[in-house]
């Protein structure tokens, strides 16, 4: 008895302001199970945690300053001109005065979010029998995220303490940190063992324990098929990137999973405040979209390939997404933003100025000169937490296919335009779900905010469009260039730090350089850097990773040191662009 309380009494987390959720979870993080439903419960809690599917107010609040991820990775960015001096060091990924990774902890969060599974696998250790059959797959289903996770701080961090850590309860606290690719192999290789025996764990629960697997699985509602699935989608997202510096193991790995990926988006509701309301979002990310609107303007790099540099939205032409992902301007047509500062100052000067806050539909129709994100389709919106979507799949056996990685059965072509369509799909289901002004009927914003699905033929028109682009190119370069700018359109705001990941690996899409004062900038962060407290809780480890410590060192699997910024800065200033490029 002394056990389980212990145990029940290390699931309470402290409170933060923004955890608030809905009744029926008020605080996932002081949720305590019942004794015999410890596994369970410790999985649910997981789930529910913030930073993991359930995106984290704070951290988007800080990294939308201008100055975080987002902006460097040019995802979302302010509507910048000479007014903001700070720029001046933008350049800067050596004091801080540039780069910034304010609010975001991920490397701590890791270890502190994820520490049910050291818990689970202890009261695992004590069961026998059906309670044991009816438990084992908790502590299997939360290694599939515990290995997610870990992937995700290396590809943050390179090298991280993960093969003897979570042994808290053997008193092992600090641990040595890691060889990046030793890692990477290691999850690689837990991932297919856990595909492989979730069924059987699964055909051993008894009816009873079934049951409260799906109650307690809120998000696949203990369709084990489906975390099968997913584990071999984060396979295939993985060894895509281990490529690179072994191709012959991530080869293995990847002919091996696409044989069963997940066939639907696999995402699930969030139990949070309704994202319509006077606060939106609650504690999760979009409470941070709301109250930093004015650095959610598109950037060019993603604008300017949905609509081709016309501002007129044409609907048998242009990306069939862009009503949807974006707002439109003042001018009813679509402008993004330019990293041009110098260039985009006249127009402010003459009047191209905005309403900076996302709490007035009106105001911001009326007054900005530069379409934001849509507050429709994501600032208020209860915008489902996303595990992994189709659209992110078709764009990974794209690359799998175009580098010989491994037999798709497509080409890579074939592949890009089924995420063409897949996510022209997800993105008007995620507007379809904004309850948002649904008043707001004037012509013609009414259906320019909450705009109808253009037809099947429109889409799969466009969709060819794309790939017909891709199959005319034949350099790696050029077919890097067209699947990463799908996969930033795809993404955008939903995944940024998956996408800087993204940019540093392939070094696509390239990026508009900052010009500002005459001053033209290409900052290439490459990394995160630890946390302090590494330094004092860990320090004989530490100092034997303190090289790595900046963020200018490359993650392992970039093996090269090229730049990720156009070299025809010229020519992508004046429109001059091919299509799709």
């Amino acid at each position: 008895m002394k056990k389980i309380m212990l145990l029940m009494f290390s699931l309470i987390v402290l409170s933060s302001c923004q955890d608030v959720l809905e009744e029926e979870f008020q605080n996932p993080q002081q949720y305590v199970p019942n004794p015999d439903q410890l596994a369970s419960g410790m999985f649910t809690n997981a789930l529910l945690q913030y930073k993991f599917y359930i995106k984290d107010y704070g951290e988007y609040w800080w990294q939308l300053s201008g100055n975080g991820m987002p902006s460097y990775a040019q995802i979302s960015c302010r509507y910048i001109t000479p007014r903001y001096s700070w720029f001046i060091d933008y350049d800067d990924v050596t004091n801080g005065n540039g780069f910034s990774q304010s609010g975001f902890n991920w490397f701590n969060d890791f270890y502190l979010r994820m520490r049910n599974w050291g818990l689970i696998q202890d009261v695992i250790n004590g069961l026998s029998g059906q309670e044991y059959d009816d438990s084992v797959i908790y502590f299997k289903m939360l290694s599939i995220m515990k290995d997610w996770a870990a992937l995700r701080n290396v590809d943050l961090f390179n090298s991280i303490p993960y093969l003897n850590a979570f042994k808290g309860s053997q008193g092992e606290f600090f641990t040595e940190y890691d060889d990046p690719e030793a890692i990477y192999k290691a999850v690689l290789d837990d991932l297919k063992a856990i595909a492989d025996e979730l069924p059987g764990i699964y055909a051993k629960m008894s009816p009873e324990g079934i049951a409260t697997l799906q109650t307690q699985d809120i998000a696949l509602q203990g369709n084990v098929d489906k975390w099968v699935q997913y584990a071999n989608a984060l396979r295939l997202r993985f060894a895509v990137k281990l490529a690179s510096v072994d191709a012959q193991f991530a080869s293995s790995h990847i002919s091996d999973a696409i044989n069963n990926l997940p066939t639907e988006d696999l995402a699930f509701d969030l139990p949070h405040i309704d994202a319509a309301g006077a606060l939106p979002g609650g504690g999760t990310w979009q409470r941070g979209l709301y109250e930093r609107p004015y650095v959610t303007f598109i950037p060019n790099i993603i604008m300017n390939r949905m609509n081709f540099h016309e501002l007129e939205y044409e609907e048998a032409i242009d990306d069939p997404r862009l009503p949807v992902i974006a707002l439109p301007t003042k001018y009813n047509d679509y402008r993004g933003v330019s990293l041009d500062a110098d260039g985009q100052n006249q127009g402010y000067v003459d009047g191209d100025r905005y309403y900076p806050w996302a709490d007035n539909l009106e105001s911001s129709s009326e007054n900005n000169a530069r379409s934001m994100y849509s507050h429709v389709t994501l600032t208020h919106n209860n915008v489902p937490a996303d595990m992994f979507t189709l659209a992110e799949i078709d764009l990974l056996l794209a690359e799998v296919a175009a580098k010989g990685l491994a037999n798709t059965g497509k080409t890579a072509g074939g592949h890009i335009e089924d995420a063409v369509m897949h996510s022209t799909d997800y993105w008007y289901m995620l507007n379809g779900l904004g309850q948002y002004r649904q008043d707001y009927t004037t012509e013609p914003w009414a259906s320019l905010i909450r705009p109808s699905k253009p037809s099947q033929a429109i889409i799969s028109s466009y969709a060819e469009k794309v790939k017909n682009a891709f199959d005319a190119v034949s350099s790696a370069d050029d077919q890097m260039e067209i699947i990463m700018q799908q996969k930033y359109i795809h993404m955008n705001l939903l995944r940024p730090i998956e996408l800087w990941s993204e940019l540093r690996r392939t070094r696509h899409p390239k990026l508009e350089p900052m010009t500002f004062q005459g001053k033209v900038m290409k900052p290439q962060p490459e990394r995160l850097m630890y946390p302090s407290s590494e330094l004092q809780n860990n320090s004989e480890a530490f100092l034997k990773v303190i090289d790595q410590n900046n963020w200018t060192s490359p993650i392992f699997w970039r093996t090269d040191a090229s730049s990720y910024y156009r070299d025809d800065y010229v020519t992508f200033k004046t429109g001059m662009l091919p299509d799709f490029n």
